[in-house]
């Protein structure tokens, strides 16, 4: 598959996550990593193309009582043979925050 890229780069590396998941349209995806700006899924094979806003859940196992979970606007980047790539478009403080503290657990000393 040839790789429909959109416009931008991402910022900064991303953290790869091994159990997290996302919805997207009611469809569960595999969250392969991610960072304070955006996300890359995989495998893909949704109908998303580079430009379009969607909505998600973000759904990140912590224990078998709890997870780590937000909902948020995203706009596709990229799709490719290794899946889809999004940047968070319309994150609130309360949001943002909690992906900040989540990715500072996920990486002691990354800062």
């Amino acid at each position: 598959m040839a790789a429909i890229s959109g416009r931008g780069k991402r910022n900064e590396d991303r953290i790869p996550v091994g159990r997290a998941k996302i919805y997207i349209h009611g469809e569960m995806f595999n969250v392969i990593n991610w960072s304070r700006h955006g996300l890359m899924v995989g495998p893909y094979a949704g109908s998303l193309r580079p430009g379009q806003p969607f909505t998600f859940r973000f759904v990140l196992p912590m224990s078998d009582e709890d997870d780590f979970e937000f909902s948020a606007w995203a706009e596709t980047v990229r799709v490719d043979g290794a899946g889809l790539a999004a940047r968070y478009t319309d994150l609130n403080d309360r949001i943002s925050e909690s992906i900040d503290m989540m990715l500072g657990i996920l990486t002691p000393g990354a800062d």
